[in-house]
């Protein structure tokens, strides 16, 4: 039975933390605590024999009860993680509950601390460090000033997906204390935790246990083969397709936490990207249902987003007319069977991104407002993506002559600025008007920079936790951007298009360095999935049917939003394609 954790140094300096095997009886443990609802009673004053094994934790240890998902009571033991503070801490939670109440807890959260620490929140560097996100969820905190104590332990922090830094104001308010007073005044400590979700689902008799680091369930690498990724194929398209409202409109940004969609904040960009992806989810299954949906979709996005100026199309939001919105709105179109029920849509959007290019073979990316300028990194890739599908149909000489211009450009910008966000979006337009004209530029170009993004897969090296592994991500280049799942898919569309040229042109250590990073980011992918009753303890049951497969922003922030699935999907669809049964295996004979 695996928990947290150990470390282990393992190929450079970052401190990898391992799970660890952990030993005690939980079976035990967790008939006990339901026993101990069933018929609440003082903790019996003779122990039982394997009570023992729970002896190592000598600190106040956190007991959460849930019913439903929610949590109906919770609290510290006194002083320790003893069998007999644990039962004692449930009795006395549960004294003050009506038996219907008590009858309906089918699950409880216990989070057993260890290897406290003291921050000093003068020391800039570790309150950073004690404060940060990548430990939310990992660690837990416990802040005292007086005789009041705040203790938040780590899937406290995944339930309420709150950031460190959110309750350490909301103390200091309450407490009325300056910046100056947390310094001095405050004692600060973080601890570790071994965390257990106790599950008895309605009218079950014999609980169950499951080991969980930061509130989820681990994904072994060892899982990941053809069933596993065609598994994630259907939950994620699925949940594409569940995601669209009656009107046609897509769900954007959900918070689980609060079982709530925002309704406030919307993306263009990514609104059309989840049109492509469920088109193409509908053209990989043949399923005309789904095309349908993708219709609906297309339309309402239509209704609702677009204009024409004149000749040129403009897909507009909150006054802004952005290059990535026109081009990923056409390609959803291009895509779609019924495109020739939008062909005067599609020819003047196609006008558009021809008036946003300029002769050097730059793109402006914005019609309006016509003074920005910026966001070079995305859009101009996904109007060149847009143009490689356009060439691939008319085979256009002086459209192959403008996108060659602009990779040529693009190419100079790039290597003076590298940035990840660049690289998916150009490597996946170049590969596909390589395979028509067998240019060794573009060729060459898509290797320099599918290499280049390879600095960013984390693996044993580079990353602190296991959950982390296979994403993508810098620490040593935090401006590129936080880790995020809608980057891991991105990166996947991009990197299967460079594994396939790899294949092609017979670089088979190209294709083995591609092919790593691609089944390291699907463990990734699944990690961050909402899958079972584990990750999803602290959600109403009547809400995780919709929730299933849809993919949080990172391991430590559950918002759901929308392009966290439909760049892995998009990117799966191809891998599913591609991949020989062999390639998905980590080590290969």
């Amino acid at each position: 039975m695996h928990a947290p954790m150990t470390t282990t140094q393992d190929e450079g300096s970052s401190t990898f933390i391992e799970p660890r095997e952990l030993n005690l009886p939980t079976d035990e443990l967790a008939a006990l605590c339901f026993a101990t609802i069933d018929a609440p009673a003082d903790a019996p004053a003779t122990a039982p024999g394997w009570a023992a094994a729970l002896d190592p934790y000598t600190e106040p240890c956190y007991v959460g009860l849930r019913s439903g998902g929610q949590r109906v009571a919770h609290g510290w033991t006194a002083r320790d993680g003893s069998v007999a503070a644990i039962t004692k801490t449930i009795a006395r939670l549960i004294a003050p509950l009506e038996p219907d109440a008590r009858a309906g807890i089918t699950a409880i959260e216990l989070n057993l601390t260890r290897d406290w620490s003291t921050t000093d929140f003068g020391d800039k560097e570790a309150s950073r460090a004690f404060l940060s996100n990548f430990v939310r969820g990992v660690r837990g905190f416990e802040l005292a000033h007086g005789d009041h104590t705040l203790r938040v332990a780590p899937t406290q922090a995944v339930a309420q997906n709150r950031a460190s830094p959110k309750w350490l104001e909301v103390f200091r308010q309450e407490r009325r204390l300056t910046q100056a007073d947390l310094a001095r005044d405050v004692t600060a400590r973080s601890f570790d935790a071994d965390q257990l979700l106790l599950a008895r689902p309605m009218g079950e008799v014999t609980p169950r246990v499951f080991p969980m680091f930061r509130g989820n369930t681990l994904i072994d690498q060892g899982e990941v083969d053809r069933a596993y990724v065609e598994q994630l194929e259907r939950d994620l398209g699925d949940f594409l397709v569940r995601a669209v409202q009656p009107t046609g409109r897509m769900t954007y940004i959900y918070y689980p936490s609060q079982g709530r969609e925002d309704l406030k904040r919307n993306n263009m960009i990514r609104q059309w990207m989840a049109s492509v992806a469920l088109g193409r989810t509908a053209a990989f299954r043949e399923d005309r249902s789904v095309h349908k949906v993708g219709e609906e979709n297309i339309r309402y996005n239509l209704r609702t987003f677009y204009h024409a100026t004149g000749k040129l199309g403009c897909i507009e939001y909150n006054g802004k007319v952005k290059l990535g919105s026109v081009a990923l709105a056409v390609i959803s179109i291009m895509e779609h069977p019924k495109r020739k029920q939008f062909k005067r849509i599609e020819e003047r959007l196609w006008n558009m991104i021809d008036h946003l290019w300029q002769p050097d073979g730059s793109f402006r990316t914005f019609f309006k407002p016509s003074d920005r300028n910026d966001v070079q990194n995305f859009y101009p890739g996904e109007a060149q993506l847009a143009w490689a599908f356009r060439y691939a149909e008319t085979r256009d000489d002086a459209l192959l002559d403008k996108f060659m211009a602009s990779m040529r450009h693009y190419r100079t910008w790039h290597k003076e600025q590298r940035n990840p966000a660049f690289v998916p979006w150009h490597a996946q337009a170049y590969y596909h008007v390589w395979k028509i004209n067998r240019d060794d530029e573009l060729k060459d170009w898509v290797f320099d920079i599918s290499d280049w993004l390879l600095c960013m897969a984390q693996y044993r090296h580079n990353v602190l936790h296991a959950d982390e592994l296979g994403r993508f991500y810098d620490p040593q280049n935090p401006g590129f951007g936080p880790p995020h799942a809608s980057a891991t898919g991105v990166y996947l569309e991009g990197l299967i298009d460079a594994f396939e040229l790899a294949r092609e042109v017979g670089d088979e250590a190209r294709r083995e360095r591609y092919r790593l990073a691609i089944i390291r980011g699907l463990r990734s992918v699944r990690q961050v999935m909402f899958k079972d009753d584990v990750d999803m303890f602290y959600i109403k049951p009547k809400n995780r049917p919709w929730l299933h497969g849809g993919v949080r922003n990172t391991v430590y922030d559950n918002v759901m939003r929308i392009d966290n699935v439909q760049h892995n999907q998009m990117g799966i669809i191809k891998i599913l394609r591609a991949f020989e049964d062999r390639d998905f295996i980590e080590a290969r004979d």
